[in-house]
């Protein structure tokens, strides 16, 4: 082999791997970033909101707990639940046997999925449910949810005050 198709070879087979990759690394040039992100990013109801803010907290038994509204999604409805303590393992407590959704009659609605990763000290997740047909319906006023059993509180409260965006 000559000296030059020695040395171009390497050169060329670089080139044609830095090449390759460049268009297949997914770059999308300005202005083409494909169809706008729908209207409600955070995929909240289109019908109710709550009035009195979309995270409640509740803090007993050396535990802080955080629930925050997301929204209905997918015909559920999902919250964001965050744990946090400096003094109790945390990922021993399954939230999806734990918790209820109850509406203003006193029905109680179970979970249909909790997903979370271990966490300790410091454990978050998203909390899911059916949405319930007082929901569908904007026929209810408040929600509830109860979390029970979690370091020794045997219930926290978190309620939210549910406005329909019809009537705002």
């Amino acid at each position: 082999m000559s000296y030059r198709i020695r040395i171009m070879l390497p050169v060329v087979i670089i080139l044609l791997t830095g090449g390759l990759a460049g268009c297949s690394s997914g770059f999308v040039p300005a202005g083409k970033e494909g169809p706008p992100p729908p209207a409600n990013p955070a995929g909240s109801s289109s019908s109710l909101s709550p009035s009195n803010g979309l995270v409640q907290s509740n803090e007993g038994g050396a535990v802080t707990i955080a629930v925050k509204w997301l929204g209905q999604r997918n015909g559920s409805l999902v919250f964001q639940v965050s744990m946090d303590t400096h003094s109790v393992d945390l990922d021993g407590y399954d939230l999806g046997k734990l918790s209820v959704l109850r509406d203003d009659a006193g029905q109680e609605y179970l979970p249909i999925f909790w997903q979370s990763a271990a966490g300790g000290h410091h454990r978050s997740g998203t909390l899911t449910f059916s949405v319930p047909g007082f929901l569908e319906q904007n026929a209810g006023k408040s929600i509830y949810m109860v979390i029970r059993d979690v370091a020794g509180v045997a219930e926290r409260d978190f309620r939210w005050e549910l406005r329909s965006l019809r009537s705002s």
